[in-house]
């Protein structure tokens, strides 16, 4: 009789397991007909090589290596002990190499190329030895996080300092103090000759990733292989930041909330499409206003310690018509889409800061198609311009 109801137990436990498998399989067929890498966001399987930093939001993880791997691309990524992907290296100089310090979000950071692909490797390499260039790149930070890191910057004691200003977010990254689900500093539009920096403390998010990755790593490695295990982690970490903003925006309310200037779109429609609304084309004007101060001030600091400055202008999918399809009257005669582009360049000159264009010489071909980051063909075409803005020094 015993043996009877446990076969009949063991039995159903079975045919629950099964009815369970088949569900999850056909969830992550579902899950991979319509969810593609292109709507996993920019961020996605870079969590895990950043940790908190009470500054800044966060930061890149020092002494870390993993794997980095999107639909499109897969490399390995390694960081020294300040956290730069980049060989270890002395904030004194041991020799009488120049010295160049690269600022930069996930472009200069270098997502969707290994090391020896990306345009700071490429320069260093072309350079016969002139320059060691040191790649300070984090994902998601703009100018606002430039001003913030300088100091650490100046610690290196570089001759030239780069700083990648990316087209397609930076504008509003100074004023947005949620990106991709962290929280970091921002500032606001105002008459202040001095930036004041909002948003501290700045909320911490438990886990930058899952506990699976730091406890089993090699059984992470196989779950991240699953679109549904990505959409569960994805909701899990969407419903923990809701959470903490509700919480921070409570205990704050003479703070701000989300944005720094309210009204203002996260992703830059205002400048790209300053006909869209009402209030677009001021929106679009007073992020550039604000961006306009903090890069003063960079330039004004690193004149004071007679380095040499430039911006490095990296342009996104937006620039060739990929983010909002433009009436033909925000086109070139190439069909791009400029806006964002003249904004920052018509500042620098007047700040008289040098800068480095290579929007008409890179195209979509150099970019991924799922991903919005450049392949290595883009990486070469900025590394040439670089070189050939140093040889003129």
């Amino acid at each position: 009789m015993i043996s009877k109801k446990l076969n009949i137990i063991l039995k159903n436990v079975f045919l629950v397991f099964c009815s369970l498998l088949i569900a999850l399989i056909i969830a992550e067929v579902i899950a991979r007909l319509f969810v593609d890498s292109s709507s996993q966001g920019p961020i996605n399987n870079i969590y895990k090589f950043h940790e908190f930093d009470s500054k800044l939001g966060w930061k890149n993880k020092s002494n870390y290596s993993g794997t980095f791997e999107r639909e499109e691309f897969k490399y390995n990524v390694s960081t020294n002990s300040e956290g730069m992907r980049y060989k270890e290296i002395q904030k004194d100089r041991l020799n009488n190499k120049k010295r160049i310090a690269v600022m930069g979000d996930s472009f200069t950071y270098g997502v969707g190329v290994k090391d020896s692909d990306r345009f700071t490797d490429i320069v260093e390499n072309k350079s016969n030895d002139k320059y060691e260039v040191l790649n300070f790149g984090v994902s998601g930070y703009g100018p606002l996080r430039y001003l913030i890191q300088l100091d650490k910057i100046l610690e290196f004691h570089p001759d030239i300092v780069l700083l990648t200003f990316c087209l397609g977010n930076d504008f509003a990254d100074n004023v947005f103090f949620n990106r991709y689900g962290y929280y970091g500093p921002f500032t606001i539009l105002d008459n202040k000759p001095e930036i004041e920096i909002y948003g501290y403390p700045i909320p911490k998010i438990a886990e930058f990733y899952n506990s699976i990755e730091t406890t089993y790593p090699f059984l992470n490695s196989f779950l991240e292989k699953f679109k549904l295990y990505y959409l569960t982690n994805l909701f899990i970490r969407k419903l923990n930041t809701e959470k903490i903003g509700r919480n921070f925006t409570y205990t704050n309310q003479k703070q701000y909330s989300q944005s720094g200037h309210l009204g203002a779109d996260e992703n830059q429609k205002d400048i790209y499409e300053p006909n869209h609304s009402n209030n677009s084309k001021s929106f679009g004007l007073d992020l550039a206003v604000v961006n306009k101060k903090i890069l003063s001030k960079i330039s004004d600091r690193l004149a004071e310690q007679n380095v040499k400055f430039s911006i490095i202008v990296a342009p996104t999918k937006c620039e060739y018509n990929q983010c909002f399809p433009s009436s033909l009257k925000e086109q070139d005669n190439k069909g791009n889409n400029n806006n964002a582009r003249n904004l920052l360049l018509n500042d620098l000159r007047d700040l008289g800061i040098h800068y480095i264009d290579s929007t008409d010489s890179i195209n979509l071909n150099d970019f991924w198609e799922l991903d919005g980051h450049w392949k290595p063909s883009g990486h070469f075409k900025i590394s040439n311009d670089i070189l050939k803005w140093l040889s003129n020094i």
